[in-house]
């Protein structure tokens, strides 16, 4: 780690560095690869001018990534139309890199295995009913494995995992957009970036939003009019139950004295889910009819 100066630790990987005036934060990663995939996307992006990254200006090992510390940015927040909006622009942004850079050429950058994924995921799921029976109901488990077993036989036939090839952030969580004091949003964390279709991101990005749309997916469509022209491709992505596997699975990666605090939180959140499932399917269904 660099010397000099104060640092103090944010996350178990991450530290902030205040040295003659000014902050930066230092990412240490497990694994020289990502480090150097990381370094990689930001030399491209700085080579073109992108404009809504942090720049790398350093590094104290070859595991390490040091960026500029953004004073009194703050996470986007997917409640707010504003946050939507321009978080979906962001990654528009991103994906129209591929006019500019050749990204399925970059060293460490490799195929979103998205099918592979969301195959295992669903897999660990129902492998883990007899972990999970304390805590969902036995027709929450199994409405949440009909839905996704339905959603992977559409996805099978129609995803394209080469359409429109470019980068992929690989994790858009709210957290990882960050809107800066100028009102600049600015993606961080790149560790999970890789390659595919730029609509198979935007489908990933519209399941961590829809849950703060009631799960109305033509209200989006209606607010961001692109959204309407995403292909059959992306389209049957939404019909697969992503966040509420992922939330569950996370659930029993924790300590069993944790679960108890967040297990309830987790049921409603399921429940909401479920209850709008089949109106979801309905709309993406007739919005895919649309786009053939």
């Amino acid at each position: 780690m660099a010397a000099g100066g104060n640092f103090r630790q944010i996350k178990q990987n991450v530290w902030k560095w205040d040295v003659a005036g000014k902050g930066y934060s230092l990412k240490k990663y497990d694994s020289y690869e990502v480090a150097s995939k990381v370094r990689r996307i930001h030399e491209r992006l700085a080579e073109i001018e992108f404009s809504h990254v942090l720049p790398v200006i350093g590094a104290a090992d070859e595991r390490t990534v040091i960026q500029p510390w953004l004073e009194g940015a703050r996470p986007a927040d997917y409640s707010t139309r504003s946050g939507r909006g321009r978080t979906l622009s962001v990654l528009k942004s991103l994906h129209a890199t591929s006019a500019d850079v050749n990204w399925q050429g970059v060293l460490g950058l490799h195929p979103y295995p998205l099918l592979a994924k969301w195959e295992d995921r669903l897999d660990r799921f129902k492998n883990s009913r007899t972990d999970l029976e304390p805590h969902i109901d036995s027709s929450m488990f199994e409405t949440t494995v009909f839905h996704a077993e339905e959603a992977l036989k559409s996805i099978r036939r129609s995803y394209d995992p080469d359409e429109g090839c470019t980068i992929l952030h690989g994790d858009v969580v709210h957290h990882n957009f960050l809107k800066g004091k100028d009102g600049r949003y600015v993606l961080i964390d790149f560790d999970l970036a890789c390659t595919g279709p730029p609509g198979t991101e935007t489908a990933l990005w519209i399941h961590r939003v829809l849950p703060h749309v009631g799960y109305d997916f033509g209200y989006l469509a209606e607010e961001h009019p692109s959204l309407k022209r995403l292909s059959r491709s992306s389209l049957d992505l939404l019909l697969y139950p992503n966040e509420v596997l992922r939330e569950w699975l996370y659930l029993l990666s924790l300590p069993e004295e944790r679960r108890a605090h967040i297990t309830g939180r987790l049921k409603r959140f399921t429940e909401q889910a479920l209850s709008r499932w089949i109106p979801l399917c309905y709309q993406v269904t007739q919005a895919g009819n649309r786009e053939e």
